[in-house]
């Protein structure tokens, strides 16, 4: 009997269809982070992160899970061949806002949600989130007593490896002081569920019960070499004066103005605020340009992330923020560490200070702010390579 053409069309179907071996289904890797808003120090680890993953395994799909999808889409989308970026760990701690005073009953919603869904917008991501091989919290200090519900990404990746032992969960040059309470009792439950784990400070350690180790910005010196840095900026004398989590000082312009003239920069000198996040860490142009006599210009987000981090001969910086602290140290600046009597902050300028910086402080939270001359150590670009290449072999044994 001859048969159908409908039978026939089957046959060969089948037959194209099975021809050659199947090609085996792309590695998934799934990174979280603060990414997005954009501030500096963030876009700088999860670039380097993504980098890097563009050179050890091109043909893997990332996703990357981000307060801000459309901004980290953007910056981002030349990075790698194949990434997405979605926010659903993110959407999954915020749908959890009405229990921020009771975290324990945020972290029950957390994980019937990993385990059962019922998130009608957030399911789709929760099924994807599933199939990952390997889910990677970047480094940052985003999970801590200021930000306590970041807690439940922890908790809802522990809740994640109880569902599919097989996913492999990281965590890289992570900040996780302060904690206490049930926030500190839940990270360190959820923590004894991930495969690797690595902290930047030592109040970080010991929460994570492990070694400390090295914030990721670390990372990018080790795939790029000096190609991050601005070589020959047309000014050598940068401040960073942020607003957020310590508030706006007007003490802190003094200061930084006072400081810069104590460490040898002229009046005539041009400055540089520099802008780690656009537009708020702009506030305080105005009173520089009242206080400074010199000119003194805005750098912006753009020009940091599109030209590189600004270096010149005798480089001198005052920054609140640890990202250029870390990063004006690496590449051999003079500098100031501005302090807020913040604890938050003064562990993380305390870590940098422990590598070895040899930055100076100036505490701005006291009624009378004194002058400091910056300062360096000779000895810290060097040493930062080494750092590097510490940092690029821990990335190298996860991927």
């Amino acid at each position: 009997m001859t048969p159908s053409r409908h039978l026939m069309f089957k046959l060969r179907d089948m037959k194209w269809f099975n021809a050659g071996p199947r090609k085996s289904r792309a590695r998934r890797h799934y990174l979280v982070s603060t990414a997005g808003q954009p501030n500096w120090g963030d876009e700088f680890i999860t670039r380097a992160w993504i980098r890097f993953l563009a050179k050890s395994d091109p043909d893997s799909e990332i996703w990357l899970d981000c307060p801000n999808p459309s901004h980290s889409s953007l910056l981002l989308k030349d990075e790698h061949p194949h990434l997405h970026v979605v926010n659903t760990l993110w959407q999954l701690v915020w749908n959890t806002s009405d229990l921020l005073d009771d975290s324990e009953a945020a972290a029950q919603k957390i994980r019937g949600w990993i385990r059962d869904g019922g998130t009608p917008r957030e399911d789709f991501g929760i099924d994807l989130l599933r199939s990952m091989d390997t889910v990677h919290l970047l480094g940052g200090g985003y999970i801590n007593q200021l930000w306590k519900a970041n807690v439940l990404l922890l908790v809802a990746l522990a809740q994640l490896k109880e569902l599919n032992p097989k996913v492999l969960l990281y965590g890289t040059g992570l900040g996780l002081a302060p904690l206490k309470g049930i926030d500190l009792f839940l990270a360190r439950t959820s923590l004894t569920a991930f495969d690797h784990m690595s902290v930047r400070d030592s109040r970080s350690a010991d929460i994570a019960g492990t070694e400390r180790g090295f914030d990721d910005a670390f990372l990018e010196i080790a795939n790029t070499g000096s190609d991050w840095l601005e070589q020959n900026a047309s000014a050598r004398a940068f401040v960073c004066l942020q607003q957020d989590v310590v508030g706006r000082n007007p003490k802190a312009v003094k200061a930084a103005v006072d400081s810069l003239l104590l460490s040898g920069v002229e009046k005539s000198e041009p400055i540089f605020l520099v802008e780690a996040i656009p537009p708020e860490d702009s506030w305080s142009l105005d009173l520089f340009k009242d206080q400074w006599p010199g000119e003194v210009w805005l750098l912006p987000f753009s020009h940091l992330w599109n030209y590189g981090f600004p270096n010149a001969a005798d480089t001198v910086w005052i920054s609140s923020r640890f990202h250029m602290h870390l990063l004006g140290a690496c590449a051999g600046a003079r500098g100031i560490a501005m302090g807020f009597g913040n604890e938050y902050y003064d562990i993380k300028h305390g870590s940098l200070m422990d590598l070895g910086t040899g930055w100076a402080n100036l505490d701005v939270s006291v009624d009378h702010p004194a002058p400091v001359s910056a300062t360096a150590s000779s000895k810290f670009p060097a040493e930062s390579l080494r750092i590097a290449r510490k940092k690029k072999r821990e990335a190298n044994q996860l991927y």
